[in-house]
């Protein structure tokens, strides 16, 4: 809401900051799922904020030796011990305050509502969290729906549509700017700061003269002069140069881009936001399908919220359009694709292409070394601070693993169902029904399944069968037979059993480890045939051992790396 707080009035728009970044919605949403319709008391609000602790997403520094071996062994912690370990970490505005702020910001992303003392996940949220459907189309019908003043906002007055006003805006500039002969580059941040996110309406066409008028005396600089005298003339709240430079633009960006949409380019001071150039077909449906675009007003809560849920984004359920974007797609990656096909097959083996491209510049820009320390962080063994720490744990742990794999073996054959940005960078998770990870060589072939669920039910029943499934699909589908590892922060003598009994059943080398083991195995096999022997190794000593002394064993274990 800004410095202006709850204060009713025309405002620049922001989305609450509390959960920076939006890689890890999911993370809050999981953990809030137990508490969906329930009334948040000082009990169940105890409850969430553990729930958080526990999977790690929010980090207690005082907690006694008691609790952090229960939360270690994933041992339920009493509702005493709960409310001591809150009593002990207090936060600056309270500990409802500090709940209630990551709330909001799921609710203003439209992924939980707020009625009767009561917070729901709505059906976009439940969306999320079930990854049966893919992310990007989740975040489009959100934020294309997304209206400043609703009935979840209504100390915001702005009569705007801050997404769809971002696409129309960035169009109309670059149009303009190739007209009077310049190369069209998207929108600058402080633009987007002062003239997108500052409309109280949704005339796109004032705002994009007025980014151009201001271009023609200020060029490419930032003017917070400028900036206050134009706010002021809107009758907007004053915001510090920090908040409107740098705050504000980041965190609505972060949001906007898990569309896959848009991309941020350039560095410094000249950061441009535009369109993704992989996506541009996209947009380009969007920008025909809403050209009409309205602020619409709503009566409830429900009524808003069943609006974002019902979003037409133009591509689902169009074969036309989808065919338009395959070949536009294609057209960018350089690709001919065979019409023996499916539009399905198509449009898969289009993004494999496309994030295999951004995954390879990942690869070129981080060294083996980091990327294996970061591994240890992550599983807590190493204690410094992760670079990666804005990436939920569950999608760094996969994009780490597929870095790993990159950076030792080559992007040749290396399958990452990550969902990535242009610039290799994860937005999501892979989409549920897919492996996570596989790498398909001659020399030897791998599928990984990362996951950092700690406990044995968990991970039972949440892991042990899709792998095998599909270990059984992969097999079918091109009759090579790999090698596979779930890869765990700690894993269960029970799990260890399953796996013992599923390598049998299909005949396949199925080893469940450790991150600290797969690390070693990465650092001591520099050869994809090392890898290979490795892996042998390791499955040998699982399944001639006692699953009690082999889980005992590579729980127990720390590679230096």
């Amino acid at each position: 809401m800004g410095t202006s707080g709850n204060r009713p009035s025309n405002k620049v728009f922001s989305i609450s900051t509390t959960i920076r970044n939006p890689k890890r919605n999911t993370d809050f949403l999981n953990a809030f799922k137990p508490f969906s319709g329930k009334v948040l008391d000082d009990n169940n609000m105890n409850r969430f904020m553990y729930e958080l602790v526990k999977k790690g997403i929010y980090k207690f520094s005082n907690l006694t030796e008691q609790v952090k071996t229960k939360l270690e062994l994933e041992i339920e912690l009493t509702d005493d011990e709960v409310k001591e370990a809150i009593d002990n970490n207090p936060q600056a505005t309270g500990q409802r305050g500090r709940v209630m702020t990551w709330l909001r910001s799921l609710k203003d992303q439209g992924f939980l509502m707020f009625e009767d003392n009561k917070i729901f996940i709505t059906k976009l949220g439940y969306s999320l969290i079930e990854n049966n459907e893919n992310a990007t189309n989740i975040y489009s019908k959100a934020m294309i729906g997304l209206h400043a003043n609703n009935p979840s906002r209504p100390a915001m007055f702005n009569k705007a549509r801050p997404f769809l006003n971002t696409l129309f805006v960035i169009n109309e500039v670059n149009k303009a700017w190739k007209e009077m002969g310049n190369e069209p580059k998207g929108i600058l941040k402080h633009e987007f700061s002062y003239f997108v996110l500052s409309m109280t309406d949704c005339d796109y066409k004032k705002a994009a003269s007025e980014i151009i008028n201001y271009r023609k005396t200020y060029r490419y600089e930032s003017n917070q002069k400028f900036a206050e005298k134009y706010l002021q003339e809107k009758g907007l709240p004053p915001l510090k140069e920090n908040s409107l430079l740098r705050d504000y633009p980041d965190d609505v960006f972060k949001k906007f881009e898990m569309t896959g949409l848009l991309r941020q380019r350039g560095k410094f001071g000249y950061i441009y936001y535009d369109f993704s150039k992989y996506n541009k077909e996209k947009v380009n449906t969007i920008l025909s399908y809403y050209k009409d675009f309205k602020f619409e007003e709503f009566l409830t809560q429900k009524e808003y919220f069943e609006f974002l849920s019902n979003i037409v984004i133009p591509w689902e359920n169009n074969d036309i359009i989808r065919n338009k974007i395959v070949e536009a797609k294609s057209k960018v990656l350089g690709i001919s694709l065979s019409e023996t096909l499916t539009i399905d097959e198509k449009e898969e083996y289009l993004d494999r292409m496309f994030y295999s491209s951004a995954l390879s510049k990942a690869v070129e820009k981080y060294d083996i070394k980091l990327i294996l320390k970061e591994l240890l962080i992550l599983s807590k063994s190493c204690k410094e601070k992760s670079k990666f720490e804005d990436i939920s744990e569950p999608l760094r742990l996969e994009y780490l693993l597929a870095l790993s794999l990159g950076k030792l073996y080559g992007t040749e054959g290396l399958v990452s169902n990550i969902i990535y940005n242009e610039d290799g960078l994860p937005l999501h998770c892979a989409p549920g029904g897919k492996c996570d990870i596989q790498l398909i060589r001659e020399e030897g072939s791998y599928i990984l399944e990362p996951t950092m669920q700690r406990s044995r039910n968990q991970q039972n029943n949440n892991e042990t069968t899709n792998i095998a499934r599909h270990v059984r699909d992969e097999f079918k589908k091109n009759n090579l037979k790999y090698r596979v590892a779930m890869v765990a922060p700690a894993v269960h003598p029970d799990v260890i059993d399953y796996f013992v009994y599923a390598s049998d059943r299909n005949n396949v080398s199925m080893i469940t480890t450790t991150i600290n083991v797969m690390a070693a195995l990465f650092k001591n096999s520099d050869s994809i045939s090392k890898l290979n022997n490795n892996f042998d190794i390791v499955f040998k000593e699982m399944i001639g051992n006692d699953v009690e002394i082999f889980a005992d064993k590579i729980n127990r274990y720390v590679p230096v790396i």
